[in-house]
């Protein structure tokens, strides 16, 4: 890889992260889960979700997001560079904030 290559592949690194984010955010809002919650957030990614649940899709692709966002944060910090804004830190995150998890 060249070195012009690198600041666009960190560019598009910072627009991918930066739509997961806001994706998590809005699955979050939708489903009423207050992520700044650690501890809930620690149970809901290890509790199994009933397939009859109604919102089950919208439950496991938010998992899925999850795990992806971590994965991705784990291997910025292992390469020694700096992890990127968490969604808790997007500004849509601000606006739709859940107080309160169910």
């Amino acid at each position: 890889m060249s070195q012009i290559d690198k600041p666009y592949l960190d560019n598009e690194l910072h627009k991918v992260v930066h739509q997961l984010n806001q994706e998590i955010d809005r699955l979050a809002f939708a489903l009423k889960l207050d992520l700044s919650n650690h501890t809930f957030l620690h149970q809901f990614l290890i509790q199994e979700i009933d397939r009859e649940h109604d919102h089950f899709h919208k439950r496991e692709t938010l998992k899925g997001l999850i795990v992806l966002r971590g994965k991705i944060s784990m291997e910025l910090t292992e390469s020694g560079q700096q992890d990127l804004p968490s969604p808790i830190h997007e500004s849509i995150y601000q606006l739709l904030r859940v107080e309160q998890s169910n």
